[in-house]
C-alpha cells in the first residue's frame, strides 16, 4: 500500500512518466519496424538473446528468481541513480528495451502468434514494466532538477532529492521487482516451457 509521502512523489513524477512511456513505446515502435524491413536483424538478435537466456537455463526456480531480480533490482538502480548526469542514461536505457520489446514481440508474433508473446510477457510485465518505468522517470526527473541545479538556484539539494527517490525505490520499485522476478521464475517460466 503507498503512502502520502510515496502518492506525493509520484505526483511530482507524473509528466516523466509520461516522457519514460513514450520512449519505451518509440523504442517498441523502432524494433517492430527494424524486424519487418531489415531481415537479418532478427535472427541475430534472436540468437543472442537465446545465449543470454542460456545463463539462466537450469537453475533451480528460487536461484532462477534472486538471479532476475538481482539483474533487473542493480539495473533499476543504476538507471535511477546515474539519471543525475542529465538523465541520458534513463532516455537511453528506455530506447534500447523498447526496441528489444518491439523486436521480440515481432519475431515471436512471426513464429508463434501474439498469443505466445503475451503469455511470455504479461504475468511477470505487469509488475516488472511498471517498476522499471518509474525507476528510468525518476532518473529523467533527478536529471532535470540536476540541470536546473547547473543554470541557477533550486529549491531542494542533490543529496534531499536522491534520499527521496532512493526511498521510493525501495518502498516501491524493489517490491515490484521481486514479485516479478517470482512470477517470471515460476510462472512465466512454466508457461513458456509448455
Amino acid at each position: 500500500m503507498l503512502g502520502p509521502e510515496q502518492i506525493a512523489y509520484l505526483r511530482e513524477l507524473r509528466p516523466h512518466i509520461k516522457a519514460s512511456i513514450f520512449l519505451l513505446a518509440t523504442g517498441m515502435l523502432v524494433g517492430i519496424l527494424s524486424g519487418a524491413h531489415f531481415f537479418d536483424i532478427a535472427p541475430r538478435f534472436s540468437e543472442s538473446l537465446g545465449s543470454f537466456a542460456q545463463i539462466f537455463t537450469g537453475l533451480p526456480k528460487p536461484l532462477l528468481a534472486s538471479a532476475i531480480f538481482l539483474n533487473n533490482g542493480v539495473k533499476t538502480f543504476l538507471v535511477l541513480l546515474l539519471g543525475v548526469v542529465g538523465g541520458i542514461l534513463p532516455v537511453c536505457f528506455l530506447l534500447l528495451n523498447g526496441y528489444a520489446i518491439g523486436l521480440v514481440l515481432y519475431i515471436t508474433i512471426q513464429s508463434k502468434g501474439i498469443a505466445s508473446f503475451l503469455l511470455a510477457i504479461v504475468p511477470h510485465g505487469i509488475f516488472e514494466l511498471p517498476a522499471v518505468l518509474l525507476g528510468a522517470s525518476i532518473g529523467i526527473f533527478l536529471g532535470a532538477r540536476a540541470t536546473k541545479r547547473l543554470f541557477g538556484k533550486f529549491e531542494t539539494t542533490l543529496k534531499s532529492d536522491l534520499r527521496r527517490a532512493i526511498r521510493f525505490y525501495c518502498a516501491v520499485i524493489l517490491p515490484l521487482l521481486l514479485v516479478a522476478a517470482f512470477v517470471e521464475a515460476f510462472i512465466t517460466s512454466a508457461i513458456v516451457s509448455r
